[in-house]
């Protein structure tokens, strides 16, 4: 029943409004949630999540620095790079291309990122120019004419082996302090290569080098050496004379074992006969060195006094 008084057109449209709104709010509930399920949201319940990739990058990290290890061994240079993280290989730095060994001395060294290649020569070897190239072996200076402690000084800067020295005279003997005695002779000769830690002998005098080695400085010390007769034979021979003036002739003696001398009259020399003489033809006299084939023999002395040769330990000496 209507009531006086009032209109119903108002309500009438505020429902229509109303059902305009909602039917609005359904239509794009529709459109994109679907509003409560159906199949399309069944269809987006069956989509799983596909899985996750990673992706790893690797990295590879620089070895630290290295100080040079040139002159080093090949074993300290390896402990020392490798303790730094880098890989180690070794080679012959000379042109022999030989097996390389713990001890070996480092001359060059090439680096990549994380390695290191050593060149390396045998201990005691200097090392080549270049890598590959010959070993350049020094050779024995001259040392001849210097003082033994200059020689000395010379031939360590090539080699580190011994230094022996000998006496150039048989006679003359090398001891105590000899740094200011005269080098006569050397072996390895001057120019020779010096491989390796090798040895050398000098042979030395205190003044005047002889000719050769094995030589006496004082001649009369050599066992084979035979002075000279002197001019006067002296007297000592066993003689005869002619004791009146008018008488001539002659007459001998013997003066020992073989021997004889005899002289002549009226103002004649004396002569005397050697049975045994030296190399040079001359008489010997007592005190003379003799000759070892001599030992046990007996002859005229060049005073007509028989001697003897007797052993008389490292000298042989003719005596009466």
């Amino acid at each position: 029943m209507n009531r006086p008084g009032r209109s119903q057109a108002p309500v009438r449209g505020a429902r229509k409004a109303w059902l305009k709104g909602v039917g609005a709010g359904l239509l794009v509930c529709a459109l994109v949630t679907g509003c409560g399920g159906g199949d399309d949201e069944k269809a987006a319940a069956a989509v799983k999540p596909g899985p996750t990739v990673t992706v790893t990058a690797t990295v590879t990290a620089t070895p630290a620095l290295l100080e040079s290890q040139v002159e080093s061994t090949v074993a300290d240079a390896t402990g020392a790079a490798e303790e730094h993280g880098y890989r180690v290989a070794a080679h012959d730095a000379s042109n022999k291309d030989a097996s390389v060994a713990d001890d070996w001395k480092v001359c060059f060294e090439k680096y990549g990122r994380d390695s290191v290649d050593f060149g390396a020569v045998a201990s005691g070897a200097p090392c080549p120019k270049a890598d590959g190239g010959p070993i350049p072996w020094p050779t024995m200076p001259g040392v001849i004419g210097r003082t033994y402690a200059a020689a000395a000084t010379a031939v360590g800067a090539v080699t580190k082996g011994e230094i022996s020295v000998k006496a150039s005279y048989k006679d003359e003997k090398v001891a105590g302090e000899h740094d200011d005695w005269k080098v006569c002779f050397q072996s390895p000769d001057a120019g020779a290569k010096v491989v390796g830690d090798r040895d050398v002998t000098l042979w030395l005098t205190r003044s005047g080098c002889p000719s050769a080695t094995g030589t006496y400085k004082d001649k009369t010390n050599d066992p084979d050496y035979t002075p000279p007769v002197a001019a006067d034979s002296g007297s000592g021979g066993s003689s005869s004379s002619s004791g009146s003036s008018g008488s001539s002739g002659s007459s001998s003696s013997s003066g020992g074992s073989g021997g004889s001398s005899s002289s002549s009259g009226g103002g004649g020399g004396t002569s005397t006969t050697c049975e045994i003489v030296s190399n040079a033809g001359n008489c010997y006299n007592a005190g003379q060195f003799c000759r070892k084939a001599d030992v046990g023999s007996s002859t005229h002395a060049g005073n007509g006094r028989l001697i003897f040769c007797r052993n008389e330990g490292s000298r042989n000496r003719w005596n009466y």
